[in-house]
C-alpha cells in the first residue's frame, strides 16, 4: 500500500504541474493582450499644430495635421494630411510641404507618402514646386530624399526623373536617375 509520504509527494507534483500549466496560459494571454495594445495609439489629436524653434528662439518650422496618432512604444506619430512649413533664418517662409499621409519620428525625421507637393516661397529661387509620391526628410538638416518619380517645375523649365536628393537649406537638388528637362526660355 502507498504510504502517506508518497501520497503527499504525488499530490504536490500534481498541484505543481497544474500551477505551471495555468501560469503558462496566463503568460500567453498577457503577451497577446500586450500585442493588441501596441496597435492602439497612446493618444489621438485632431488639428495638430506644432512649432519648432532654434536655441536662439527663431522659428524653424511649423508642422500641422488634420489628425495625428501617437504611439508611445516606438515614438512614432502617424499623420493624416500633414503640412510642414519651413522658415529662412530671417523668418520668411521658405518651403511648404504637403502630403496625404506621413509619419513623424522623434520630432526630427518625417516620412511623407502620397501626393507630396513641395512649394517654394522664396522669390529669389528659380523653382515653383516639386512633386513626388514618397519623401524622407531630416528636419534638422532639411535634407530630403525620394526613390520615386519626381517632377520639378519652374517658370523656366520642367524636370522629370526618378529619385531625388535635395538640400532645402542650400536650395540644391539632384535627380538621381532618368532625368529629363524641358527648358521654356533659351539660356
Amino acid at each position: 500500500m502507498i504510504n502517506r509520504q508518497t501520497l503527499l509527494i504525488i499530490l504536490l507534483l500534481a498541484v505543481s504541474l497544474l500551477a505551471w500549466r495555468w501560469s503558462a496560459q496566463s503568460e500567453n494571454a498577457n503577451i497577446e493582450s500586450q500585442a493588441k495594445d501596441l496597435s492602439v495609439p497612446s493618444f489621438t489629436a485632431t488639428k495638430l499644430h506644432s512649432r519648432r524653434y532654434t536655441a536662439e528662439g527663431k522659428l524653424t518650422d511649423i508642422f500641422t495635421a488634420e489628425q495625428a496618432l501617437y504611439y508611445q512604444h516606438n515614438k512614432i506619430t502617424d499623420a493624416v494630411t500633414p503640412v510642414l512649413q519651413t522658415f529662412e533664418q530671417n523668418g520668411q517662409t521658405a518651403w511648404n510641404i504637403t502630403a496625404k499621409t506621413g509619419q513623424l519620428f522623434s520630432n526630427d525625421r518625417i516620412i511623407l507618402r502620397d501626393n507630396i507637393v513641395i512649394t517654394n516661397h522664396n522669390p529669389a529661387l528659380n523653382i515653383d514646386r516639386m512633386q513626388t509620391s514618397y519623401l524622407d526628410m531630416d528636419m534638422n538638416t532639411q535634407q530630403v530624399r525620394s526613390d520615386k518619380p519626381v517632377s520639378i517645375d519652374s517658370p523656366d523649365y520642367h524636370v522629370q526623373g526618378v529619385g531625388l536628393h535635395a538640400d532645402l537649406k542650400t536650395k540644391r537638388y539632384q535627380i538621381l536617375e532618368q532625368g529629363h528637362a524641358t527648358y521654356f526660355k533659351p539660356r
